[in-house]
């Protein structure tokens, strides 16, 4: 079978023609879009994906390119020629290696599922099972594994959460819910404080004012401010705790753990149990069921508090990687 590729620049109107053509459910961001790629047969599309460049992530003593928007058939052969053409203009470009999927940073979709026929939670991309399988059959390989834990213990009493509790109330911590009629205003002060909690985390890059709040504007309506706590030191941010319900969920109430950041200053050492010790007491109240900490980096900063609060692993995720 005869195929051809298809090229799209990141000027607007190749980039709205690649959208169009390309394969993939969403609409990937033309934040760090380099260039698209489309491989058809007569007028079919059988994959398709994006080179992202994003000169701020650091990966060890690589040159990186981001491999994102990927969508694609069952199509080995297919796939191959989509990897050679994007290999092909990233060693061009300078590039020694490709990550992904991401599309362009952290911030946005990344990671394939390990096991995607498993129902999906909120925020869960979509995708079919032979990615990952199109990926290492093309050199690809994990570089980094998350996963998901979920617990159903949601009454739990703890002395040391209730001392340390105390102690940072006694340094003049604060904890509030967030102001959803001020909704804009609290994310204007939380956008500084998570690029700073954020910038050591894995393949970390910032992201602009506009662009945070293009992101998270539209959760408003999604968001109880019971679940969206803010912590408070002399009326600077030192913590947040970010959850959301799980909407796909029609067989029982669920609260997805989505972000936890808090200052580094040992000063604040359990903020975060006190916080997700909060949360957890309300979710029962409130009728919840099931807690699902959401993407978690295998030894990142906030295993310690799925841990501590009884959380098992159910779902796991890849990043891939590739020398070029």
């Amino acid at each position: 079978m005869m195929m051809e590729v298809q090229k799209f620049t990141a000027a607007l109107s190749d980039f709205n023609a690649f959208v169009r053509l390309c394969r993939a459910t969403e609409t990937p961001p033309i934040t760090h879009f380099y260039q698209g790629f489309v491989v058809k047969a007569v007028d079919k599309v059988l994959a398709s994906a994006a080179l992202y460049l994003n000169t701020d992530i650091v990966f060890e003593d690589k040159i990186p390119g981001f491999v994102g928007a990927f969508d694609a058939a069952d199509d080995h052969e297919a796939v191959s020629l989509l990897f050679r053409e994007i290999e092909q203009v990233a060693q061009e470009l300078g590039l020694d290696f490709l990550i992904g999927p991401m599309n362009g940073s952290t911030w946005e979709h990344y990671r394939f599922h390990d096991n995607p026929d498993e129902p999906r939670f909120l925020m869960e991309m979509q995708h079919p099972g032979y990615y990952s399988d199109l990926w290492m059959q093309n050199g690809f390989q994990p570089i980094a594994s998350y996963y998901s834990s979920e617990t159903f213990q949601l009454q739990y009493t703890d002395i040391n959460i209730a001392e340390n509790r105390d102690r940072l109330i006694g340094e003049g911590v604060h904890i509030r819910p967030i102001r959803l009629d001020q909704y804009e205003e609290e994310l204007v002060e939380l956008y500084p404080f998570l690029l700073n909690a954020f910038a050591s985390n894995f393949l970390y890059s910032p992201l602009s004012e506009s662009s945070f709040k293009e992101k998270y504007l539209p959760l408003q309506k999604y968001l109880d401010s019971d679940f969206v706590l803010l912590a408070y030191r002399e009326g600077r941010i030192v913590g947040v705790f970010f959850c959301v319900e799980d909407f796909l969920d029609g067989t029982q109430k669920t609260l997805i753990i989505k972000t936890i950041a808090r200052n580094s200053n040992p000063l604040y050492r359990g903020l975060g149990h006190v916080m997700a010790a909060q949360v957890y007491q309300t979710a029962y109240k409130k009728g919840y069921i099931r807690i699902v900490h959401a993407f978690l980096k295998e030894d990142g900063t906030s295993t310690p508090i799925s841990n501590h609060f009884f959380g098992t692993p159910f779902k796991t995720y890849s990043l891939y990687g590739k020398a070029i």
